[in-house]
């Protein structure tokens, strides 16, 4: 199908989600929605935020609480910018069948490599997942370090091999593995276009648990503080989102991060731990994360900002936007 020829655009909102639709010349339209942004109107309503600058003002401390009651507004929502941040790996999956597979079209055949993606994969798993995409959806709605122009281009899911892997032993056994989460490579990275200069770029180091796991805050620090200052998945980035090219949207993107890659100045690295929890302090205390000065093994040296979310039920989240159900597998339930 040659979709060359594109004599228009439109524009319009599913669930709240701003969609673009191009119009073609034989009246073929498509719709593209993955850097469309992860806005929410609806957040304020269902996420309350907190913020507390340090004396030195480069460590911000965001605290955000969870009104349960307004949860059931937001869900599908929250399901569909989920479902769109993994598009592109669904896209990744199915690639290797069709030598022209258009990364927005349906797919039509009865043999889908992306079949039960990713919501068969273990909760452990889909909770890593959930982490990467709330601290996405943090640097768009919650503007850290008081800049509210940060994007996400892409997320990183299509990297993640393992998965991928179990999920192809799933296909052939109809058995999934626990804990596939686990990759090299930053959690999620968003920018701040001029044009087509990237003047500064937010490193998002997340971590999501049902409970509360302080080895987990210590390891986002540690892994935070590294010292390169442009993100090491720029060549990835770019890589896949040539496949979108046909958007001209994509194409700025592309432009700006390999003006990226080339520079060595003219930019800044910003750094955020986003740290997603279902349990509260019992305490005096508000928070897990000091609330005014950086953790002891953040040794980074730049502008931090801590971002603590407390969810109830943090399990029952997932399951809900990832459409888990539990599995059974010899006969016995295993509720993953």
């Amino acid at each position: 199908m040659n979709m060359t020829s594109i004599i228009g655009f439109q524009q319009y909102n599913e669930s709240n989600i701003l969609i673009f639709r191009e119009i073609f010349k034989n009246g073929t339209v498509r719709d593209f929605g993955m850097l469309n942004g992860l806005k929410m109107d609806s957040v304020s309503s269902w996420l309350k935020t907190d913020v507390v600058v340090g004396e030195d003002k480069r460590y911000r401390h965001n605290l955000i609480t969870e009104d349960y009651t307004k949860r059931g507004d937001i869900l599908e929502t929250l399901k569909g910018l989920i479902r769109t941040a993994h598009d592109d790996a669904r896209f990744k999956l199915r690639e290797f069948l069709r030598d022209d597979l258009d990364p927005l079209e349906e797919w039509d055949e009865a043999e889908d490599p992306a079949e039960g993606y990713p919501e068969v994969l273990d909760l452990t798993t889909l909770k890593g997942y959930f982490g990467e995409f709330f601290s996405g959806l943090v640097a768009e709605n919650f503007a850290p370090f008081e800049e509210s122009n940060w994007r996400v281009p892409l997320f990183p899911f299509r990297f993640h091999n393992t998965a991928f892997d179990q999920l192809e032993v799933y296909h052939q056994t109809g058995q999934i593995k626990n804990a596939t989460y686990g990759r090299t490579g930053d959690d999620c990275v968003a920018f701040v276009l001029d044009g087509h200069v990237i003047t500064k770029i937010l490193f998002l180091e997340a971590k999501c648990t049902a409970t509360h796991d302080s080895t987990a805050i210590t390891a986002a620090h540690k892994k935070i503080s590294s010292q390169n200052l442009k993100p090491v998945e720029l060549k990835r980035l770019v890589d896949a989102l040539k496949a979108y090219r046909q958007n001209t949207d994509v194409v700025e993107w592309i432009v700006a991060l390999r003006n990226l890659y080339r520079s060595n100045s003219g930019f800044e690295r910003f750094d955020c731990v986003s740290y997603v929890c279902g349990s509260t302090p019992k305490n005096s205390r508000k928070s897990w994360i000091s609330r005014q000065t950086p953790h002891s093994f953040y040794t980074g040296g730049r502008k931090l900002e801590a971002v603590e979310v407390h969810l109830t039920a943090v399990n029952e989240l997932v399951r809900l936007v990832y459409g888990k159900e539990e599995q059974t597998f010899g006969g016995e339930q295993r509720n993953t």
